[in-house]
């Protein structure tokens, strides 16, 4: 009942809205791109290496800076190292906008670095202030990356294409990226306008080691499990619009499928959070999402026609397991410093192989010129997260702690 009321104070609703709004930009500066590649790279005269490394950059400053965020927590509030992000994500998206090879490359760091910080401290700060609605909540944020996601992909094509007809003084993917950046706007002015209440750090107790966090079985299978979820993500994200293409669909229609995948994977957020508890077993419910995607994987290689389907179901088991593997962050841990330690500690190892994925696939289909052998790569990469999803869930007879 005190964590109902607690929900339901002022102050509360104001951070919670800003946690929310903060998850809107998340996703969508990073999968807004994709899009956009085949255009940029034909303006820029980019090879598929090149093109893969404007999805790479943020996901290496994802790895770099999440434990560079969760050391920040020892000296300053969390709620404005969180406001510090998406300062960055802001600047990063307005300097990419710019429309040269160096701007997009230095806007991706920045983008990475704000995107970092959010990933990173959100965890955390659903764990100190509503630790009664981890599940729930974390749901709702990975409902709003989501949307941020879809909104940003599938607008991307046809703002590029209005500027090109209208003959704006910049390229038409400049112009669709500029107009994304409308997305930060809300948190900035929540932040600027509305009471958030800002609470000091407790000082570290012996309890706290973060350092034992490594040794522990659990934080490794949390952060496999999260590591692979970014990869396979990524890869997907960065280079499914190409593989659509190859199919036979405009890039339109990729652009709008890609966009469904975002969408889709707002839809657990919506089973999870009112119904959690009703749904069995985390380690069920991982099995379920993990086994989704691979057939969406089957999917795109045997019965192409049905790509949008298979972009829907995709998008779905993707974002279930990546709910539920940020929710194990607050369920294993003891406090929110040991919540954050283990966030970076998952993201680091997760986004550095993120980081690498969209490179290596660009590089092995320049090699094939075909999409077929990088689809038995990624079903490969489906298998082995289906197996750690089974190891890194709770046993459905134990108590998460």
């Amino acid at each position: 009942m005190k964590a109902i009321k607690k929900l339901m104070k002022h102050d509360a609703w104001f951070l919670l809205l800003f946690i929310f709004l903060i998850a809107l930009c998340l996703r969508g500066p990073v999968t807004g791109l994709p899009p956009l590649l085949d255009r940029i790279s034909q303006e820029l005269q980019l090879n598929s290496s090149q093109s893969g490394l404007l999805i790479s950059i943020p996901l290496l400053a994802f790895a770099i800076f999440a434990p560079v965020a969760s050391w920040l927590t020892r000296f300053f509030r969390i709620e404005k190292i969180l406001a510090s992000g998406v300062a960055l994500i802001a600047i990063g998206m307005l300097i990419r906008a710019t429309g040269s090879i160096g701007s997009l490359y230095l806007g991706a760091l920045l983008i990475g670095a704000g995107i970092a910080i959010g990933n990173v401290l959100l965890p955390s700060l659903l764990k100190r202030e509503f630790p009664q609605f981890v599940v729930q909540l974390t749901a709702i944020y990975v409902l709003m990356m989501g949307v941020g996601g879809f909104v940003m992909s599938s607008f991307a094509v046809p703002l590029s294409d209005f500027a090109n007809r209208t003959q704006f003084p910049i390229s038409g993917w400049s112009f669709a990226l500029a107009c994304q950046t409308v997305i930060i706007l809300p948190a900035i002015l929540v932040w600027f306008c509305c009471r958030i209440t800002q609470h000091h750090q407790p000082k570290n107790t012996r309890g706290e080691n973060n350092g034992t966090l490594w040794r522990r079985l659990s934080s490794w299978q949390v952060a496999g499990f999260l590591a692979v979820n970014s990869l396979f993500n990524y890869i997907i994200v960065a280079w499914i619009p190409a593989i659509l293409v190859s199919h036979g669909y405009t890039d339109t229609t990729a652009g709008l499928y890609q966009g469904y995948l975002q969408l889709a994977g707002a839809l657990p957020s919506l089973i999870l959070a009112p119904f959690i508890q009703y749904l069995g077993s985390h380690r069920r419910l991982c099995l379920f999402a993990t086994s989704l995607t691979v057939l969406s994987i089957l999917g795109w290689l045997y019965v192409p026609t049905l790509s949008g389907f298979w972009s829907l179901s995709f998008g779905f088991g993707i974002s279930m397991g990546f709910i539920l593997g940020l929710s194990f962050i607050g369920m294993r841990t003891d406090t929110p410093k040991q919540a954050a330690s283990l966030s970076g500690m998952s993201q680091l190892f997760g986004y550095t192989l993120a980081a690498l994925g969209p490179v290596m696939i660009g590089a092995f289909y320049d090699w094939q010129q075909s999409w077929q052998p990088p689809l038995y790569v990624l079903l490969l990469i489906g298998v082995i997260w289906m197996i750690l999803g089974w190891f890194a869930s709770p046993k459905p007879q134990s108590n998460p702690s």
